[in-house]
Parts: structure tokens; sequence; C-alpha cells
């Protein structure tokens, strides 16, 4: 007993520690929040969580030049942004929330809504409530009252369990064979939400032979809980992998709002699930309606776009640039939408004049912002001030310029010297020492290892002169990293990096590490121009980076394919075991989302194979493949071997069958594979980088670079370019603070097309511009469009 009460006491302190953390003092008629150190913190995490310059934070706390130290406790002057939390009684307004805590946030230049309710944890609409005159617009030195996220987030659970449906009787179902939980809840045309409420174990996935609980009456229509929403709401499914934050950051609501309207989310998120999202925080795209290219459709309830594609014989991605308020969500009953008409879709071509016409750099510059005014970014105005600075930015490329000093250098022994009449007479007197020596090449090389990063300098060159004709102010400081982790640690102890603006480089992964803290510390935008390994952005908010990761790319493979090619016979193309390869990620979603379609269950015909290639061989494919219906295939493999075999067959199959190939971007560097099979098969793949020769960008770009270099540009040369002129322009057009200005900074490049995105919640950001790249069968490759978001500022993330 007494070990149970000593038991309670240590709980009741540590309980009373954990709230009492964050108190306040008053020192010389100044307030100061006391912080207590957590293991892992560092002096810029703090910096960056209170919003205080780190001369106000050493000045408070002296001490700090010795280091942290984990419990040490730190004064954060409120000048800062905090200020004491407050207990309302009496003031408590009417019809609100029970809250009783609250925290005073001081106002700060260039604070928005969307960064103070991220920062406590609520949402805009809690800040709203308590503080109505914020409608009228922030200013600066306003003090906010912020409702106590703890306290708000109990009451909002309390309201969410009070709303609960109450369960009827029970039906018992034993698990056999490959059920899944959705093909169960089909079984008993019961939800996935109401089986998981009763089976909360159901979390941990099912086992044949489980015993688990069906409702015995389906559930009622309508909201899961009391709170409505005049703007509607739409339907997502969850796919395998994906996290709350990806919800939060995709829809710009909070975990706590999703859970108020899907209670079943309490118990995690799972594969299958169909939960509702608020439609508010999604931004209203107007799109004019044009009569002679449109039909309307009033949308009904449980309509999906796969039903409408198929009801008016047109592809989801076409609804979707008909309505592009579509990319943000799903259909919302009661609303009405454009559906292109078949003809406007066969003579939408543009025509396009392809005469080069020369545009300066501050057209290029201004040439999209246009794009970007219908999604603005906060605070994100054009900065013309900005023009008169100077700008300093590195560049880090293996260059590799000592091995370049002697890679020309053809070495010459005594020996040749006696075998060779004409090269004794040059060289006589090394003879008589009888050292070695060496002559210059007559046709000089490029040490091999360096020519592709020598092209890329060349691209950064042509970037930075266009941007300089255009009066930027820009200083090029290049350095050789040589592929040395010794040369990174020496250039970072430079003064001249202590004043760069913007870091490009380096450009492998393994080098990265020390020049991305460096960059954090520091405040230094760092670029990633090549390489999509490393995760560096997950945890500096001032990384980018330039090639999406495989994980994303497998994503959006299987969201393309499964719009585009729902009604199709799709046929997975096993060449050997694959299933510790993201593309077994790919798999997984399109089985997912091809069953989650309906039109499965719709239709006479299976339209869903998974073929082993190694065991039946070619012949089997005419089993499964059909003459009527396109066979779209998915070859899940990184081997270049196996890819080549499985590529060939389907190149013979194509002679009799309709075949679609649907391949990843590295399907592109396979030198094994004869160009033409990829025409045959009609190759779709999604890729960040396109280079559009009949693009006006394109050709000036390959103008200039034959005019300064008598060479041909590769796509080392284009991303150069690329990379330099986009973050370089953002400099130029907004300042040295451009970081949170990028989601609305469009411009005309040579290849790519960025659109970056935060990739955690306190992290950097990676590029999700992606090109529909497709090999037709008139032996053309067609860009056939752009896959990304435009850009739009999230409630809370």
């Amino acid at each position: 007993m007494k070990n149970f009460i000593l038991l309670i006491c240590c709980l009741f302190l540590l309980n009373f520690v954990v709230y009492s953390q964050e108190k306040t003092i008053r020192e010389n008629g100044q307030t100061f929040l006391i912080h207590q150190v957590e293991k892992g913190e560092t002096i810029f995490s703090l910096t960056k969580k209170y919003e205080v310059d780190q001369k106000e934070l050493l000045n408070a706390n002296p001490n700090l030049i010795f280091g942290l130290k984990v419990g040490q406790e730190l004064k954060i002057p409120v000048d800062a942004g905090v200020v004491e939390s407050k207990t309302i009684e009496e003031e408590q307004p009417v019809e609100r929330e029970p809250i009783k805590t609250f925290h005073s946030y001081r106002v700060r230049k260039n604070n928005t809504l969307h960064f103070i309710a991220k920062r406590y944890d609520v949402t805009i609409e809690d800040i709203e409530k308590y503080n109505p005159e914020v409608k009228d617009g922030l200013k600066k030195g306003m003090v906010l009252s912020i409702p106590d996220a703890r306290e708000l987030q109990q009451w909002k659970e309390q309201q969410a369990k009070v709303a609960e449906q109450k369960e009827g009787q029970m039906v018992t179902h034993q698990v056999v064979g490959d059920e899944t939980l959705y093909s169960i809840s089909k079984k008993y045309d019961r939800s996935i939400s109401s089986i998981l409420k009763l089976n909360p174990k159901l979390e941990e996935g099912l086992k044949i032979g489980m015993k688990i609980q069906i409702p015995a009456t389906k559930e009622a229509a309508g909201p899961v809980s009391q709170v409505t929403n005049q703007d509607g709401f739409f339907i997502h499914l969850v796919e395998s992998g994906e996290t709350f934050w990806r919800l939060q950051r995709e829809f710009g609501t909070s975990r706590a709002e999703l859970i108020e309207y899907n209670p079943v989310l309490e118990q995690g998120l799972m594969a299958g699930l169909r939960i509702k999202i608020p439609a508010r925080h999604i931004p209203d795209v107007k799109v004019t309606t044009d009569e002679s290219r449109y039909d309307q459709h009033l949308v009904s309830k449980g309509e999906t776009l796969y039903g409408l594609a198929i009801a008016y014989d047109t592809r989801i991605s076409e609804l979707k640039k008909a309505n592009p308020v579509l990319e943000y969500r799903g259909l919302i009953a009661g609303e009405t939408i454009n559906v292109p008409r078949k003809e406007s879709i066969i003579n939408a071509e543009p025509t396009e004049d392809l005469t080069i016409i020369e545009k300066t750099a501050e057209q290029i510059v201004g040439e999209k912002e246009e794009s970007a005014e219908q999604f603005p970014v906060a605070g994100c105005t054009p900065d013309f001030t900005a023009a008169f600075d100077t700008y300093d930015v590195g560049l880090l490329l293996p260059l590799y310029l000592e091995a370049n000093d002697t890679v020309n250098h053809i070495k010459i022994t005594p020996k040749d010297l006696e075998k060779d009449t004409l090269l004794r007479s040059q060289f006589e007197a090394i003879l008589e020492t009888g050292r070695d020596t060496f002559k210059v090449r007559d046709e000089k090389i490029i040490y091999p290892r360096s020519e592709n990063f020598m092209q890329f300098y060349e691209g950064v060159l042509l970037a930075v002169d266009s941007l300089q004709e255009a009066g930027m102010r820009v200083n090029l400081h290049v350095f050789d990293t040589n592929q040395d982790q010794q040369v990174i640690d020496s250039l970072l102890h430079l003064d001249i990096f202590r004043e760069l603006d913007l870091i490009i480089g380096p450009v492998f992964p393994n080098l990265q590490g020390i020049v991305a803290d460096y960059s954090s510390k520091n405040r230094i935008p760092m670029v990633s121009p090549l390489s999509s390994g490393g995760n560096f952005e997950l945890n500096n908010p001032y990384y980018f980076k330039v090639n999406p990761n495989k994980e994303y790319l497998v994503r959006k493979t299987a969201s393309y394919l499964t719009e585009e090619y729902f009604d199709k016979n799709i046929i997975v193309m096993q060449m050997g075991e694959y299933k510790h390869l993201p593309e077994a990620t790919l798999v997984d979603l399109c089985r997912e989302k091809f069953f989650s379609t309906g039109f499965n269950s719709q239709s006479g015909d299976v339209l869903f194979h998974e073929y082993d290639f190694q065991e039946e061989g070619y012949w089997g494919l005419t089993r499964i493949a059909s003459k009527d219906r396109e066979n779209v295939f998915i070859i899940p493999s990184e081997n270049e071997g196996q890819v080549s075999v499985g590529i060939t067959n389907l190149n013979a199959l194509s002679e009799e069958y309709p075949v679609t190939l649907v391949g990843m971007s590295n399907f592109q560097r396979y030198q094994s594979i004869q160009p033409e099979y990829y025409h045959h098969t009609k190759l779709h793949l999604l890729s960040p980088y396109f280079v559009d020769y009949e693009s006006l960008a394109t050709n000036r770009f390959i103008g200039r670079f034959r005019e300064n270099y008598y060479a041909e540009p590769n796509q080392f040369s284009f991303q150069g370019y690329d990379v330099a002129f986009y973050f370089m322009s953002a400099l130029y057009r907004y300042g040295k603070d451009f970081v949170d200005c990028l989601p609305g900074h469009r411009v005309e490049l040579t290849q790519g097309d960025f659109f970056f995105e935060p990739q955690s919640r306190f992290g950097g950001f990676m590029n999700e511009g992606l090109f529909v790249v497709s090999y037709d069968p008139d032996y053309s490759v067609v860009d056939e469009g752009t896959i990304a978001k435009p850009a739009f500022q999230l409630v809370e993330q």
C-alpha cells in the first residue's frame, strides 16, 4: 500500500513538473518565459521555437556561452512572442468551449494566423473565435488570447464520444483465407469504420481464424459527429503509408479536426478507410464556364470521379483540368462541375509560334508569376529593394581540378626515348638524367568523372549571366569538393561561407550532412541539385531537394495509373522477387486504389492480374491479355536485366494485343533496351525532367550554350541552368528571406517545373513537380502535362 501511495505521489509530481515547465517571471520591468532544456534541444532550435534572436537569448542567459545542459532553466524574453498564460473565468465568452487556460501572444512583424495556429496546435477558427478583431487583419504588437490546446482537445474528444452512435446487435465473423478488411466490409455491406469501432484490435491486422464482430445494421447516413459544416465534405480513401501530417498538409486541416469528423481515427490511420474531409480550407478556384466546351453535372451523394469518367466516357485528368479544385479534393454532393465535351478535348491542341524570341531575364522571371496569383502566399510580394543588394552564392561541385591538370600528361620513360628517335631529340637532357618525364596530349580531354559536373557548371554560368544582364548583383564562389570529406570540412571554416546567401551542393548525400548542419545553424538556404538520396529535408528547414525521392515517385505513379487506366486490364508482370523493393509499394497501392473504385465489381471481367513471368513465360500472357481492352503493364523491378527481358516480351505481345507500359523514370537510363521498344509498348512514366525541344526557353538556352561553349548541352547543363536561375531569381525578386515565398515563385525553365513542398512539420522542402512522359507509336516523346498542385496557404499543418 505504501508503494502504491508513493507511486501516485511520484506521478502527481511528474505531472506537476510537466505542466509547470512554462512559467513566467518579471525582472527589471521585463517579462520572461522560463523554459526547461530537454534532451536534443539546441540554441538554434530554441530561437526557432520562441522566435527570439540569438543575441536576445544570450543577453538574458549569459551562461549560454558555456553551452546547454539538460534540465537547465532559460529565460525567454516575452518580446520574442510568448507571454504569460492566464486563467479566464468571469470573462468566459458565451457559447464557447469551456476553456479556462489561455496563452497570450504578442504579434510580430510578418506573423500570419497560419503560423500562430501551427505554433499552438490549434486552428485558425479557434483563434478567431476568441479574438474577433483579427478578422480585420493582424497588426504588430497586437496581443492575442490563444486557448490551451490540451484543454481544447479534451473538450473536443468529449463531444465526439457523446456523438457516437450506439451499436445494435452484432454478428460474429471468422476470418478465412485471403480475406481483407475491405472484402469483409463489402461482404456484409458495412463500413470499415463501423467494423473497426467494434474491433479495435484489427489495428494490428487480420489473422486467419480470428473472430470479429460485425454490426447487425448499417450505419445511419449522416455525419459521424454533431459538428456541422455548411461548406460540405468530401471523402478521402486512406492509402498505405499515409500519415496524419501528410493529410494535414494535403488538405489544410488539423489532426484534431480529422478525428472530430472521423472518430474511428482515434485508433490510428488504416489503409482502406474512407474518411470525411471538411472542404472549407481548400482554395476556391474560379473557372469560367464555356457552354460550347462543357456540359454541367450536378453531383449526387456517393458519386465518384471514377463513375463520372465512365458515364461521360472521359478521363479523370480531363475532369480535373475542367475543375481545378478537384486537384485538391473529391466531389461534394450538391455541387455542379464542368464535364468536357469530347469534341472540345480533341480540338484543344494549342498552336504555338515556335519562332525563337529573345527575352530578358526580367521577362522570364515574371512570365509565370500570374499563375501564382490565384494561390498567393502571405507576405510574399516582390521586394523591389532586393535588386540593390549584392548576393553571394556558393557552388560546391566535384570538378576534380587536380586530376584535370594531369589527365592530359602522357608519361615518357627513358626506354620510350630509346625506341623513338623523334622523342629522343626533344628530351635528350631528360634521357641523360635517367628520370621519367611527360608530354602534353595533342587532343586534350576532360577527366571523365568531372565531365558531367563541368556541364552543370557551364549551365550555372549561363544563369548567372542572364540574371546579371537583368541587373542582379551576384558573386558566384565555386569550390571543388573533389568528393572528399576533408575538403568539405576545411571549406566550412572559410570566412566567406558565413557570408553566403545561398549554397548549391554538394551533389553527393554522403558529403551533404555537415553542410546541411551548417546551413541550418546559420539559416542559409541549401540546395541538393542532383541526388534524391539522403533525408536532410526532414529536419533542416533551409534544405531544398530538387530531385524527388523514390517513395514520392512510386505514390504519384500509382495515383496516375489508377486514375488514367482504372477501367483497363491491369497486369503486374513479376520478373523476380520484388517484395523488398519500393516497387512493391507501387503494386500494393495500385491494388488498393483499383479495388476501391468499385468498377471491378460492376464488370464481369477480372481487370487486375498478378502474373509470374518466371513460372508461366510468354505464352501465359496470352491467357490473361485482352484484345478488346487496353492491357496496362507494371514491371515491379529496378534490375535492368529483368526490365529488359520484360519489355522485350511486351514488344512481341504488342504486335497482336493493345499494350501500354507504365514504368519508372529510371527506365530511361537503361542502355540495354532498344529505344523503339518503348514506343511499341507505349511507355508512360513520371519524371521530374523533360526537355521539350519545341519550347522557346529550351531553344534560347541551347543557342546560348552553343555560342559560348561550341558544344551541345546535356541533361546536366539544363539542370545547372534551371537550379541556379530558379533560386537566384528568387533572391533577386524576394530578397534574402525568400524561403517562404518559393511556393508562389514561378519562372520558365529548360527541363523542369519546380514545385517545392515541405516534407515534415519543421523540416525542409522537396520538389514535387513531375512530367507525364509518353513514348508514342509515331516515335515521338511527348509531355502530357505536369503533376503538381499549385501552392496555397494551409490553415494548419
